[in-house]
């Protein structure tokens, strides 16, 4: 540091060295310390990369869309008919053993399965085969982020595409506003690809257009338009983050601050001008503060080095407690309990410590998986030609939930005493 003589009055003000644009290596250093999503400002709900960006590297936004999701399908869905075998308490139609020689030995072709055995035995392979539990999931991620998504299944691998902002170009309506076909546009970029694989395609989206042919002659084959439960008007709240989305990047700055700060919490430095300075040199010393990181270097007079007084609470205690309370607001406008985003001890994603926050867990997936019930069954339709009545999601009930859902009901009901709580049936 003395062959820099950086304390020497030769300088008259400030002189940053800015570090990290001289190499990549520099570069990199940044993001070691910077948070990703504020540094790049994704604060801009609007538009639809932020939202992409967001919820998949924040990690409160990731664990209520993705980690709800992926909770909801971690065991499959159970229809009606069982097309997936997923009901426990149906009983298997197999042969039952029997010992060599017994006088009542059961021929296997005297055995009566009914057609819906032999459906689910080919659904559920092809269910497996096809990775439809990534498929559920996908579907129901994208609709929370955007409000909308474009399914196409396909007779071979991939099986399936979710289209939505990303790849879908223009949509196409009738004078109902209905959606009837949408231009998509995507690349795959594969690992030491030797060219540029585009595709363009136009996705038909009613039955009645789902053997049109493009001008190649190929069919173009059939979507399925997702919509979660609300129209496409950027002024009607239909999505899951729009209440939540400022409180979200709130608790980025919160976090960042506990985190990168840590003893500076919320903190800066100040110095003193001097009584001559001119306007232009107290602009040119505004500017270079501007830019002083953990990777810049600061030249100045020995003087105004020993003036700079660093300002920050010895503390980051309050910063830790605006997180615990910021984490319990969002939990709660989300309808998720705090533990959910908090749990000590987790196991496969769930909390079992607190059954009443399990239940409520529980409840926020049953809620969840009813907005889009109805195209998980016409996406079983479109695929296997089988109309199920109705579809339900895989959710052991956890000890105690029927009491939650008492105390739940009779908080809602008032203290009248003309008004009796309502009664859960058992």
């Amino acid at each position: 540091m003395d062959s820099l003589n950086i304390y020497t009055d030769s300088f008259k003000y400030f002189i940053i060295y800015n570090l990290y644009v001289v190499t990549y290596s520099d570069e990199f250093n940044i993001y070691t310390y910077q948070d990703y999503l504020i540094f790049y400002k994704i604060e801009n709900f609007d538009w639809w990369i932020h939202r992409d960006i967001a919820v998949r590297k924040d990690f409160f936004l990731k664990r209520f869309i993705n980690g709800l999701d992926v909770l909801i399908f971690e065991e499959k869905p159970i229809f009606t008919p069982d097309i997936l075998q997923t009901n426990k308490d149906m009983e298997s139609p197999e042969k039952e053993e029997t010992v060599p020689g017994d006088e009542n030995i059961i021929d296997a072709s005297e055995l009566e399965l009914s057609p819906i055995y032999y459906e689910s035995e080919r659904v559920l392979f092809d269910w497996n085969k096809e990775n439809w539990d990534d498929l559920m999931v996908r579907m129901y991620d994208t609709a929370r982020t955007h409000k909308w998504n474009i399914i196409v299944l396909y007779d071979e691998p991939p099986y399936w595409q979710v289209f939505t902002y990303r790849e879908i170009c223009e949509i196409v309506y009738d004078k109902n506003d209905i959606p009837i076909k949408a231009h998509a546009i995507w690349a795959k970029h594969l690992p030491l690809s030797t060219k540029f694989n585009q595709h363009d395609i136009w996705i038909n989206l009613t039955e009645e257009a789902a053997e049109l042919k493009n001008d190649k002659g190929e069919n173009t084959g059939m979507g399925l338009y997702v919509n979660w439960g609300h129209d496409m008007d950027a002024d009607i709240d239909g999505n899951d983050l729009e209440s939540i989305w400022s409180k979200s990047v709130e608790m980025r700055y919160i976090f960042n601050d506990v985190i990168s700060n840590s003893a500076k919490s919320s903190g800066f430095y100040w110095t003193m001008y001097g009584g001559a300075i001119t306007p232009a040199l107290r602009n040119e010393l505004k500017d270079v503060f501007q830019y002083c990181g953990t990777n810049n270097m600061v030249g100045a007079t020995e003087q105004t080095v020993k003036q700079i007084t660093a300002m920050f609470p010895l503390h980051p205690e309050f910063s830790i407690e605006a997180m615990d309370k910021a984490m319990k607001l969002f939990g709660g406008a989300v309808g998720l309990p705090f533990l959910f985003f908090n749990s000590e001890k987790d196991s496969s994603g769930v909390f079992e410590e607190n059954n009443s926050a399990l239940a409520q867990v529980n409840a926020k997936k049953r809620e969840i998986f009813g907005k889009l019930k109805f195209y998980i069954l016409k996406l079983v339709e479109m695929r296997w030609g089988i109309v199920c009545d109705d579809v339900f999601p895989n959710i052991p009930e956890v000890a105690g939930e029927e009491d939650y859902k008492e105390f739940i009901i009779e908080s809602r009901v008032s203290d009248n005493k003309k008004n009796k709580p309502l009664e859960v049936k058992k």
